[in-house]
């Protein structure tokens, strides 16, 4: 295991096109103690954090290329949870203990290929009698382009739903993709009777790369999901127990030709005011990191477009969380492709500007995810490093607002 103490870095970024370069950030404005939590997991793809064995502390779990593996908090010993021989070609997961019993379950997306969009299957994973006994696979069902799972009570009954997201269509072939992608949701699922496992349609986009569930949105007190597409973040619900659900485009993304355009990665963060933005990566596997602020707190209406920085090569990785305590959400961002790295991006209130501290050079970042891993109250990152081969736990050392402003 490889600790090092990140802290921030005077590496800045206008905050939009008509901007002027916002100042330079303040010495240890951010601080990470890096824990290597793998060091060697070629094709590190998706991380998640989430309880995995009911002992209440965050765990991780990472996949990509043939492996689907769990880290147990916090001596993040690694256990196998498929293989290539169980699974090829994972491409997502997602937990949570469905069945009531303390102990998460894993749905695993897998047998997924680009330019193969009938290809796609999914599985669930239960835990066997104990930690280190082999997993039992239930198969579910074929699902051609199978890219994204999260889990989400949309019809609020109080289990949850499997919410599944296609990236295209099963008649899409390059350069275009243009078919689009049905996203839907398993409303009905048995831990071992996948016959029990019930679909209802949500939506169809074109090239939906991410979601989003939001348990409530905006001005809305009922679950909604939000899409990354090639059209923007479209907005599907809230979900009702009788109609479709309304799909309404909430902001373009970026222009171009398909499907290089629109949006790649979705979620929503909040400002010190109490409104809401959108961070977004654009267009799909895209250069820039964008925010979206919301016009007013009791609107899904969203004002323009705020580019953050356009210098990603290949971006994959998007992350929102209040690090420093002080009310307002940052953006975390990462890329895969040259130069990769992850940075994190801090709204300053007096200068209305966004400023960039790269956090980590030494991961090609495929994903981000969060969540308070070591029980102190506040949130930690985990990266999943693609090419770099490595799953990177970012544990939260920042000072408090406060504390930095007694400082000075």
């Amino acid at each position: 295991m490889i600790r090092r103490l990140l802290s921030s870095l005077p590496l800045l970024f206008a905050a939009t096109a008509m901007a002027a370069p916002p100042p330079e950030a303040p010495s240890g404005r951010f601080a990470f103690e890096r824990v290597v939590i793998d060091p060697d997991f070629p094709g590190a793809y998706q991380v998640e954090v989430v309880d995995v064995d009911g002992d209440r502390k965050p765990d991780v779990v990472a996949l990509g290329g043939n492996d689907c593996a769990w880290y147990q908090n916090p001596s993040w010993k690694k256990r196998l949870v498929t293989t290539k021989k169980d699974a090829p070609g994972v491409i997502s997961s997602a937990t949570m203990d469905i069945d009531g019993d303390g102990r998460a379950e894993i749905a695993i997306a897998y047998d997924f290929e680009m330019n193969q969009p009938k290809r796609g299957k999914l599985l669930l994973a239960k835990q066997g009698a104990s930690l280190d006994d082999p997993w039992k696979l239930l198969p579910i069902e074929d699902v051609g382009s199978i890219h994204r799972l999260r889990w989400g009570d949309i019809d609020q009954n109080g289990t949850p739903d499997l919410i599944v997201a296609p990236i295209f269509g099963a008649s899409a072939t390059p350069p275009d993709y243009d078919d689009a992608a049905g996203i839907f949701a398993y409303t009905g699922h048995d831990v071992n009777d996948a016959s029990k496992w019930q679909r209802r349609a949500l939506a169809k986009r074109r090239v939906v790369h991410a979601i989003e569930y939001q348990p409530a949105f905006a001005d809305s007190t009922r679950p909604m999901l939000l899409a990354a597409d090639n059209e923007g973040v479209t907005m599907i619900g809230p979900f009702l127990n009788g109609p479709d659900p309304g799909v309404v485009d909430i902001v373009p993304g970026a222009e171009g030709k398909a499907p290089k355009k629109g949006a790649s990665e979705i979620h929503k963060g909040r400002f010190r005011d109490g409104r809401i933005f959108l961070a977004t990566l654009e267009p799909w596997h895209g250069t820039t990191v964008v925010v979206w602020p919301q016009k007013a707190a009791d609107t899904t209406e969203f004002g323009e477009r705020v580019v953050l920085d356009d210098t990603l090569a290949d971006g994959h990785a998007l992350w929102v969380a209040d690090v420093d305590g002080d009310g307002q959400d940052e953006v975390f961002a990462g890329h895969r492709g040259k130069d990769h790295r992850v940075s994190v991006y801090d709204f300053d209130s007096p200068s209305s500007t966004w400023r960039r501290t790269v956090l980590d050079r030494d991961v090609a970042a495929q994903d981000l995810r969060g969540g308070d891993v070591d029980s102190d109250g506040r949130p930690d990152v985990v990266a999943s490093g693609g090419s770099a081969k490595n799953v990177v736990l970012y544990l939260n050392r920042t000072p408090s607002k406060s504390a930095q402003a007694g400082n000075r």
